[in-house]
């Protein structure tokens, strides 16, 4: 089977041969005398496209080469001429992001990053690299080096040679290969690299490129990229975000920043302040659960609307009280509830015995130890509900 791709990346339309078929839980396992589809491999994704008039699921290969695989109940005789065409936008997403990858990786090799790895997906394009940092000066550079090569429109080429010729080409990296010719991708005057992809006829088919962002992975770094039309729609969807978040905050871009930190600093105060209105009533409903226990030797509160924090603050100033307590809160004040319950020293059976009760009757999850459990419950309780399950018959 010929590798059509390799020879003429540029075409998108061919009449396939079928040679062999498969049925395969997945579908039609479909191989071509001569294929362009390009199969996933070496870190590009795999081509779209139809064949007849049916949309390709995935293309593939496997030591037998490549193959492309048509929906299950999909028929294809063998010796059958097929109208083969690859989704041409697709392809020059993928092309862009692999040429573009090319030249990152020879301006980062001249600074002694060696490339570990690439990856794509429909939306960017990654490279592990032999660094435990880059630093954005550095990224910016590059970033501005890749776009000058972009501008200068160095033809991007495929050349096959025999291994014992290698010597008389600037290979950035050499695989190991059993043998036969070599093939390499050789853009203009700035890079010569073996590779079995596709890719652009000229470095300024690229049109735009950035570095978006990077992690650590393994001791490394990695760098994600966009190029051409994946740079395009990242471009247009952080603009919309941008345009949404300015209609959002009534301001200009300009004044995004600004914007958001008087935000932040609005939240802080707010914050401050909830604290010490907590503080307040947390106080207020302490007293009143004392005087509940005093009068009836147990106090049960059922509150809405208040955060959860404040139950348990109630508690933690009633750690002396000398009767049980449970604060039951909703915060939404719909039916998805919280509570706190705490008993005096020597009174720590009673809440296995409150636990199992509000499991038993209310479906409640609960958990917790010595005196104090916590827990959650999906159903409106009432104080006349709540109070029995604490106390002692």
């Amino acid at each position: 089977m010929q590798k059509g791709y390799w020879e003429e990346g540029s075409k998108l339309q061919f009449d396939g041969i079928v040679t062999a078929t498969v049925e395969t839980e997945r579908g039609l396992v479909v191989r071509f005398e001569k294929t362009y589809f390009y199969p996933e491999c070496g870190g590009q994704l795999a081509d779209g496209g139809t064949v007849g008039d049916i949309t390709i699921l995935d293309a593939q290969q496997d030591e037998a080469g490549p193959y492309v695989v048509l929906p299950l109940g999909s028929s294809a005789d063998v010796g059958l001429h097929l109208l083969c065409v690859v989704d041409a936008e697709r392809r020059g997403r993928h092309t862009q992001l692999h040429s573009a990858q090319h030249i990152l990786s020879r301006l980062l090799d001249d600074r002694g990053i060696r490339t570990l790895s690439f990856h794509m997906t429909e939306e960017e394009a990654s490279i592990e690299v032999e660094a435990t940092a880059v630093s954005g000066s550095v990224l910016t550079e590059i970033e501005d080096a890749v776009e000058q090569a972009i501008w200068r429109c160095l033809p991007v080429e495929t050349l096959f040679v025999d291994r014992a010729d290698i010597a008389a080409y600037d290979v950035r990296k050499v695989p190991e290969l059993a043998g036969g010719p070599l093939r390499l991708v050789r853009i203009g005057d700035l890079d010569t690299n073996p590779c079995g992809g596709t890719h652009v006829a000229s470095t300024g088919e690229i049109g735009a490129f950035a570095i978006i962002r990077s992690d650590k992975v393994r001791g490394n770094t990695r760098l994600y990229f966009v190029a051409g039309r994946t740079a395009t729609a990242y471009y247009r969807q952080n603009d919309a975000v941008l345009r949404e978040i300015e209609q959002q905050l009534t301001c200009g871009l300009g004044d995004i920043l600004a914007s958001i930190a008087r935000l932040q600093q609005r939240d802080h105060d707010a914050a401050r302040q909830v604290k010490g209105l907590l503080a307040m009533a947390a106080d207020e409903l302490a007293h009143q659960a004392l005087d509940e226990i005093a009068l009836h030797g147990v106090a049960v509160m059922v509150l809405d609307g208040v955060p959860t924090e404040l139950a348990r603050m109630v508690t933690a100033k009633l750690t002396s009280a000398s009767g049980p307590l449970c604060i039951l809160v909703y915060p939404g004040g719909g039916t998805d509830g919280q509570f706190v319950c705490s008993v005096p020293i020597g009174s720590e059976a009673l809440l296995a015995t409150f636990s199992a009760r509000m499991k038993e009757t209310f479906g409640a999850k609960s958990g917790g130890a010595g005196r104090v459990i916590q827990g959650k419950v999906d159903t409106r309780m009432t104080l006349d509900q709540l109070k029995p399950l604490l106390v002692t018959e």
